[in-house]
């Protein structure tokens, strides 16, 4: 089966790509919830507790970042399968197998594949649930896909519970016009699942759902904002536009594609003329612009749910065009270029990303020839990944490590229980008032960047 083959070479890919870079912040956040013998880090208010239950499997018998990467890729593998496996049944032919290949080629996605983040996860759920949907709907009596729709959006809320209410809100509102309580009560049980808790978490953690609420917005910068010129410059990175970070001019071979997608996509669905294809390209649409008109930053990952959807009635268009001589080859060679310009973005942006995160690993071995030991806290802006690996509690900093002399309450508390504590940066000049009696160490790792720890002035314990 071509959506089978599509699937195996988006694992093969991973494996040989992307499968050897080390943890980013938040995966480690995430994984250290649940991974053996690691600290687990500070879970702020944004988050959700999907990823976390998606690596325990691996994540409890062994913290091995090169085994959890080995694992998601496989399992990626499978969700890409499973999403796209609705619409072949809904769209005969070549559109769903087209879809897979499409999204799954994109550098965005064969990067994010294997990662600890909920974005591709949410992704496979969406599509998979829309898929179901259409099934539900075309045949009334069919209960498995109910009970589908019930778990993928279950999985997709516990993943981001936000991000799963927006791909829901047109199935949602076609479920009211249509009068089909069957979608409506199975589409927002499966919300439900994550909202619910969420919700529970924020009683027990953050003070009730609308301080959580408050709070992740407070981190999230969300509210009525445009950022489409920020995602449009970040889509061959950074990861991160925000906090400061260049994010550079317009790359227009990225630029290109994501110009064509909606073209393609309103095509697809024109001469399609289905009500799936229309489902896809809402649903999309619908995360899309929650995060191009109420998040004040972007980061590539955000809209790969909205790709995902999108590549349905994309592939539909793509495959209209192929049917007549004069167009047929303007579509190969745009699909042909398309490749290309993903094969080239990432395997240049999976070496840089490599690369950026290579000397973590020595920096942990570093701090335990230097003193470091169990208990221990970390600080600073790379301490949530160097934790992860030297197995110590940490506070991550974005930029700034503190604008007083007085020491952050959350390196007090550690020298208070005689952890052994460290700050983490990238420069012997102190980055902080507090660090200025501090006894700065050159960890002495090979690499481009120095890194240095600023213990306290009467030493560890």
């Amino acid at each position: 089966m071509a959506l089978g083959l599509v699937a195996a070479c988006y694992t093969a890919v991973q494996l040989a790509l992307t499968v050897r870079i080390g943890l980013g912040w938040d995966e480690s956040v995430y994984i250290s919830q649940v991974a053996r013998g690691v600290p687990a880090a500070e879970f702020t208010a944004p988050r959700a507790r999907g990823v976390q239950l998606l690596v325990a499997p691996v994540a409890l018998v062994t913290p091995s970042v090169t085994a959890i990467r080995v694992y998601l890729s496989l399992l990626s593998g499978i969700a890409l399968f499973l999403a796209y496996l609705p619409w072949i049944r809904l769209r005969a032919g070549a559109v769903a197998p087209m879809a897979a290949a499409l999204f799954g080629a994109l550098w965005l996605s064969l990067f994010y594949a294997n990662a600890a983040m909920p974005n591709m996860w949410v992704a496979y759920c969406g599509v998979a649930g829309v898929g179901l949907a259409c099934l539900a709907e075309a045949r009334p009596r069919a209960r498995l896909a109910t009970a589908g729709i019930v778990a993928a959006f279950a999985i997709a809320s516990l993943m981001r519970p936000s991000d799963a209410t927006w791909l829901a809100f047109p199935l949602v509102g076609y479920g009211i016009v249509r009068r089909s309580p069957r979608l409506l009560f199975a589409t927002v049980a499966g919300l439900a699942i994550g909202w619910a808790e969420w919700m529970i978490e924020a009683v027990m953690r953050f003070g009730g759902p609308l301080a959580r609420l408050h709070a992740a917005g407070a981190e999230n910068a969300t509210g009525l904002r445009f950022s489409l010129p920020d995602h449009l410059r970040a889509l061959d990175g950074p990861l991160l536009c925000r906090f400061g970070v260049e994010c550079g001019g317009l790359p227009l071979t990225q630029v290109a594609w994501f110009a064509a997608v909606p073209v393609f996509a309103v095509l697809g669905v024109w001469m399609a003329r289905r009500r799936a294809l229309v489902a896809a390209l809402a649903c999309g649409l619908s995360l899309a612009l929650s995060y191009v008109l109420t998040v004040g930053y972007a980061a590539p990952r955000f809209l790969l749910p909205a790709y995902a959807l999108l590549a349905l009635p994309v592939s539909a268009g793509i495959g209209w065009l192929c049917r007549r001589r004069g167009t047929a080859v303007l579509a190969v060679a745009g699909v042909a270029c398309y490749f290309a310009v993903q094969a080239r973005s990432v395997h240049v942006y999976g070496e840089q990303i490599y690369a950026a995160r290579a000397a973590v690993p020595a920096v942990a071995a570093r701090l335990q020839q230097v003193g470091m030991r169990p208990p221990c806290f970390l600080y600073g802006h790379d301490a949530v990944q160097i934790g992860y690996l030297a197995r110590c509690s940490s506070h991550g900093v974005f930029r700034h490590y503190g604008g007083t002399s007085s020491v952050p309450s959350s390196i007090r508390a550690a020298i208070a229980r005689r952890a052994w504590v460290g700050v983490i940066t990238t420069s012997r000049r102190p980055p902080a008032p507090f660090l200025t009696s501090w006894t700065p160490i050159d960890l002495r790792v090979d690499g481009e960047k120095t890194w240095y720890v600023f213990v306290p002035p009467r030493g560890n314990p």
